[in-house]
């Protein structure tokens, strides 16, 4: 059923959920105060261009990383784990990817857009600099990198 303009609300940034996908089905959520990079940039080969009317040829798709940040509280033990693993490559010889999923909800939690961040692995996991001068909340970083990210919703 399509909504009509008396009753679409516009969706709000801040009602978002994070969830985690591994193969073999395991699945994970984690609460983030914020979420960026999910964007995407269309890359061109500019030596290609022979006229004004082109602005070049496409060579690929370039996502940006997803970088999600939140409050230093304990992690879901499922994704503390995968990212532990990553980064302790050496040990196992491999890393495991998972796809991300970005929710962004309405005010009854019902989906109103979606982005996936397919074969995802972590590529840095950070602390907020400790600094006695300042009164701010302890907060960590997880950038990820993935092949592709797809809107599906």
């Amino acid at each position: 059923m399509a909504s009509d303009s008396n009753t679409w609300k516009p969706p709000v940034l801040f009602h978002f959920r994070v969830d985690f996908q591994w193969k073999g089905g395991d699945k994970a959520s984690a609460s983030f105060a914020e979420v960026d990079g999910l964007s995407q940039e269309l890359v061109l080969d500019d030596h290609t261009v022979k006229s004004d009317l082109t602005p070049g040829h496409p060579k690929g798709v370039k996502p940006a990383d997803i970088v999600l940040k939140r409050a230093i509280e304990p992690l879901n033990e499922k994704i503390t784990a995968w990212l532990k693993d990553c980064f302790n490559f050496r040990d196992t010889g491999w890393i495991d990817t998972c796809t991300v999923i970005i929710s962004l909800l309405n005010e009854k939690n019902e989906i109103v857009a979606r982005w996936v961040g397919v074969r995802s692995i972590p590529v840095k996991w950070q602390i907020a600099s400790l600094n006695a001068s300042k009164s701010e909340i302890a907060t960590e970083t997880i950038t990820l990198r993935h092949t592709q990210l797809i809107r599906n919703k």
